[in-house]
């Protein structure tokens, strides 16, 4: 069975009617963010990295790991940092192209990343 559109199966991913990509999410996952969850896995995943260092520094008398530790914990600290920035900035893009899809007068259910605008299944193929 194929869908409306002609190029995929019936129940498989739909097109962004503006540029044909098949990466389109629904609008709710493409704005929300999930910055908490991240900084808490970043956070025990940066003390658990520190506190290894200094474990294997006293185990094995490697004073040295103690500084590998905390600069591994710090790294991983500013890669939490990097990853909830960048969700945010997303979520703020899909917002925008929400709110121009709305003046536009188009109730945007799905937000393509490829060509940063939102639309809607029924929206006529632009291009």
């Amino acid at each position: 069975m194929i869908n409306e559109v002609g190029n995929g199966p019936a129940n498989g991913p739909e097109g962004c009617p503006r540029c044909g990509a098949e990466n389109v999410v629904a609008v709710a996952k493409a704005t929300e963010g999930s910055g908490c969850t991240h900084f808490a896995e970043g956070t025990v995943i940066s003390v658990m990295a520190g506190a290894a260092g200094k474990y294997y520094a006293d185990d094995r008398g490697w004073p040295w790991l103690t500084v590998v530790g905390a600069v591994v914990a710090v790294l991983v600290f500013a890669g939490t940092i990097a990853v909830i920035r960048s969700e945010n900035r997303d979520a703020r893009k899909a917002r925008a192209a929400v709110d121009r899809a709305t003046v536009a007068g188009v109730a945007a259910t799905h937000y393509c990343a490829a060509c940063g605008e939102a639309s809607s299944p029924e929206s006529p193929k632009i291009g």
